[in-house]
């Protein structure tokens, strides 16, 4: 098998310790473009909206007859995609960088956290 010898499989990505932040985010952008992957940080997972119901149908029944809207859903190749991206950058950024973007559940999320804090 080849590959780089780590657990993550044959990707390498450039460790950034909080200097020249610049180069770091052209690498990383070359490698997610290179996967297929870049869509994830540049516009986020992408929310499937549920149709909603005859909005403003006039009918006025009562809240047991009326249907709870399901919360917005992302879909499960987008799920997968915003997590191999976030994992990506958790393992780019040292152990004293990672409590900054611990919280975030989202690449884009994340990647615009060290932007704005680095660029």
């Amino acid at each position: 098998m080849v590959g780089s010898g780590s657990s993550g499989g044959d990707l390498q990505t450039p460790q950034f310790d909080g200097a020249n932040y610049d180069f770091w985010a052209v690498k990383m952008e070359t490698i997610l473009i290179a996967h297929d992957l870049w869509d994830v940080v540049e516009l986020g997972v992408q929310v499937q909206q549920i149709p909603e119901e005859e909005e403003g149908s006039g009918d006025e029944g009562s809240e047991a007859e009326q249907i709870p809207v399901e919360p917005p859903t992302i879909s499960r190749e987008d799920r997968i995609k915003n997590a191999k991206v976030l994992s990506l950058i958790q393992g780019a950024i040292t152990d004293e960088l990672f409590p900054r973007i611990r919280n975030e559940k989202t690449a884009k999320g994340a990647w615009d956290i060290l932007r704005r804090e680095f660029r």
